[in-house]
């Protein structure tokens, strides 16, 4: 096990065929190291600036763009790393923008939507359906159809923000995560809602649930869902294979907590 103290940390991404990573902080400073290292390899922005929300690598260097004039919440990369969608919050309500990182900042808009009127917080890609899908402040997932460029879906998914999404590498389903604690799995083809697992990262208080609920969902291979959140645990759970009823083993507990 390697630790290492790095002050107020809020995101990490790992390269994906380098032995790097970046780290992101509270302060705003992003650093790179190299696994096995104490020492970083490079500030690429020291801190005194706004905080970190996401961070991503990519091959094509280092970019700034100024996506949102108020808030960029979240990011992903589209088919390739030079075409990207954003999430944030802008004065004009278009809170989810495509850009082209090939040409000049100043004409790489490829299309904006309106959505979201209190800012998109989430994104994820699903690449065989060529759809975006979007979390909001009020508990709305937007789904957009890349092909058309237009809103396909408009679902009150949550109560309150929603804070992660997560594709299923199959492309069966997406899972979604609120800021009180809620999980909720959601059919890919027909967006109908397959099941909700109630308060999975709820901390508590004695009058009031407190933090921000679910913080990150990942899927990976075999049905497999982890999550993490503001009770301090990750969790695990494993689904049923496209042939299974999908009621019988959502009903069982989380097979992995720490």
């Amino acid at each position: 096990m390697l630790k290492k103290a790095i002050n107020n940390v809020r995101r990490m991404a790992s390269h994906p065929t380098l032995p790097y990573y970046l780290t992101g902080a509270q302060d705003g400073s992003v650093r790179m190291f190299e696994w096995g290292h104490a020492q970083q390899i490079t500030c690429f922005r020291p801190g005194g600036n706004s905080r970190v929300t996401r961070m991503r690598f990519n091959y094509q260097g280092n970019k700034t763009w100024q996506c949102h004039n108020k808030t960029a919440n979240d990011f992903v990369f589209i088919s390739s790393s030079s075409l990207i969608a954003t999430a944030g919050l802008s004065s004009d309500n278009r809170n989810i923008c495509l850009w082209d990182t090939l040409v000049s900042p100043a004409n790489s808009l490829v299309h904006a939507f309106v959505c979201h009127d209190s800012g998109a917080t989430v994104l994820a890609y699903a690449p065989k359906h060529q759809l975006l899908i979007s979390g909001g402040r009020k508990g709305f997932t937007c789904i957009i159809d890349l092909r058309q460029k237009q809103q396909q879906q408009l679902l009150q998914s949550h109560d309150s923000q929603v804070k992660a999404i997560a594709v299923d590498p199959t492309e069966e389903y997406f899972v979604t995560g609120s800021a009180e604690g809620n999980i909720k799995v959601w059919s890919l083809s027909t967006f109908n809602l397959l099941h909700t697992f109630i308060n999975e990262h709820s901390r508590q208080s004695l009058f009031r649930n407190i933090g921000t609920g679910v913080m990150q969902i990942e899927t990976g291979p075999a049905n497999h869902i982890f999550s993490c959140g503001a009770d301090g645990t990750v969790k695990m759970r494993i689904l049923p294979d496209r042939f299974s009823p999908f009621s019988e083993v959502l009903k069982n507990d989380v097979k992995f907590m720490m």
